[in-house]
This record gives structure tokens, sequence and C-alpha cells, in this order.
């Protein structure tokens, strides 16, 4: 049974001279009990309108969701109560202290205060608990709002951009926190843009672009997906001309490594012969394991994604 399940949700904005904008396009995702789901795509690509959609913040245009096996308005609500989620930039008093923070919210979620300290521990901020939040790193101030959203020991933990602005320690801190988390058997369900970051953490990923899912699966799936492989000859660009009239090569980029090329047939000899005729003989020919980054520019026609919008 998914956790989160989504069936052509989508999501239409009007702007004030009338047009039409498509934030989330019949977006169809499926994560099931356990898993790490990276819901990956740049910036502005529909990824908060869709967890605003599956919070209840936002009301969709068309389309369906189901929360915990059950689409029906009283479940969903109640379902909600079993979801923790950050969204976008951590909300609170910058003059209380992070602990006093956490008992307001805990407060308001109906949490008794020992699961304050609970989690402060979960994410390594017991010993700073006692510190004013403005006072807090980026870093911290991300933690903090992940222990937030754990005070209910919720089954479904739902992390907006949770990395966004960390510099490398802040990033290893909160992959460290989301595997403990996944570890205890928590589902979690990530929006990023980073995306080496997400290729590092999870188990599963779907690949957002304008509103609309262009692929989606295990991790490893996502990346094997066709068959590439790594081309080297004296000039690389001889490969490049010689690809474009080649029918089985669906996309065709240089990199330093050399030639890149993703063949709809997976026939790694064929491509060697065909070049061959064409005078070209290979100094080296390999099968090659893509990045979800090269996965996202080739999915997106080569446009890599911006770190910030």
């Amino acid at each position: 049974m998914p956790i989160v399940a989504t069936h052509d949700l989508s999501k239409r904005y009007r702007s004030l001279r009338g047009k039409s904008v498509m934030a989330a396009d019949s977006v169809s995702i499926s994560v099931e009990q356990g898993q790490v789901f990276g819901f990956l795509g740049p910036n502005g690509s529909g990824k908060t309108t869709t967890i605003g959609m599956l919070l209840g913040i936002i009301r969709p245009t068309g389309g369906r969701f189901s929360l915990f096996g059950s689409s029906a308005p009283k479940d969903v609500l109640a379902a909600r109560s079993c979801i923790g989620a950050t969204i976008e930039t951590p909300n609170f008093y910058p003059y209380l202290s992070g602990r006093d923070n956490l008992r307001i919210a805990a407060t308001i979620k109906g949490v008794g205060h020992a699961r304050v300290e609970e989690c402060l521990s979960l994410v390594d901020l017991a010993d700073q608990g006692h510190r004013r939040f403005r006072a807090y790193s980026m870093g911290m101030k991300q933690r903090l709002a992940l222990a937030a959203a754990m005070l209910n020991d919720p089954e479904l933990i739902i992390l907006d951009e949770p990395a966004n602005g960390l510099d490398p320690q802040g990033m290893r801190d909160i992959r460290r926190i989301i595997r403990s988390l996944a570890a205890r058997g928590r589902t979690i369900f990530l929006s990023s843009h980073l995306l080496w970051e997400v290729e590092r953490v999870c188990s599963h990923v779907a690949i957002i672009h304008k509103g609309k899912i262009l692929t989606q699966g295990s991790v490893e799936e996502v990346v094997s997906q066709g068959t590439r492989a790594l081309l080297r000859a004296d000039t690389n660009d001889e490969i490049l001309n010689a690809l474009k009239g080649y029918a089985a090569a669906a996309v065709v980029r240089q990199t330093e490594e050399g030639v890149i090329v993703t063949l709809t047939d997976g026939d790694l000899v064929g491509v060697n012969r065909f070049l061959a005729r064409q005078g070209i003989y290979l100094s080296h020919l390999a099968p090659y394991r893509d990045s979800l980054e090269s996965i996202f520019m080739d999915l997106t026609d080569g446009k890599p994604v911006p770190e910030d919008s």
C-alpha cells in the first residue's frame, strides 16, 4: 500500500491578466512505506505546489491523491496527523530559545514536553537548546525545523528543500538525520533541487520539470534507463558529428571524459561498427553509469538545474 499516491494531480493558477499557469500538471507518483523518496526538480518546477496539495494548504484543480491508502476526505484529514513536514524557510520566534520554540510547537500539537528533549537529541541540538533561535546558524535552524516536524513521531516526514543554503557540513548533518529516520522505519518524502544530494541519500526518485513528471523509480532504475556508453577516439568531435546520423543514438553529449551516447537498442557492437564504417576507430568503448544530474539534463534538453532562482 502506497503511503502517498497521486493520480493526475493538477493545480492551475490564473494571473491578473487572465493567463493560466499549470504549476502541477497531471502529477502521478507513488511512495511506498520505508522509502526515502526524492522529489527532484529545479525551483519553480511544481514541487512545493504538490506538497501544498498533499498537506491541504493548496486546493487541487484536478486529479486526486491518497494518504496511507485512502482518498476519503475524512481519512485524509486524519492521516495528516501522522505527517511531519517542513516547508520552505523555518518559521520560529527569533527571540526565544530553540527549546522554547519547540515547546510552543509541542503544545499546539498536543505533545508532551518530554518529546521536545527527545527531538532535540535526535538532531544533535540538546546542548544548544538554550540558545536563542536568531543566534542559530542556518544548519542549526534547519535541524530545529526537522525536530519540530518530528514532535508528533510521524510515520511520514515531508521535507521541502531541507539542505537549501547549507554549507557542506550542514548538508552532511541533514543527510545523517534523514538516514537515521529511515533506519527507524519512517517514510521520507524529500523535495530538492540538489541532484547530487538526492542521489546520495534517496532510495527512490521522481523528476519533475515545468509541473510534469518526467520519470520515476528507484535511483538505480532512473540512472540506468537506456544503455549509455562512453566513447573516445583521436578526435571526439568526429564521433559527435557521425552519431547525428545514427538512428539508435537518442542523446549524444560531450564531456571531459569523452562522448556519452544513449542507445535505444542497447547495441554497443552496432555503434562501434557504424563508427568504423565512417572511418572512426574508437580507442575506448564501455558501458557508462550516469548521474541524476546528467539524466535530468538529458530529459530537459540539456538545461542544467539552477542553484537558486
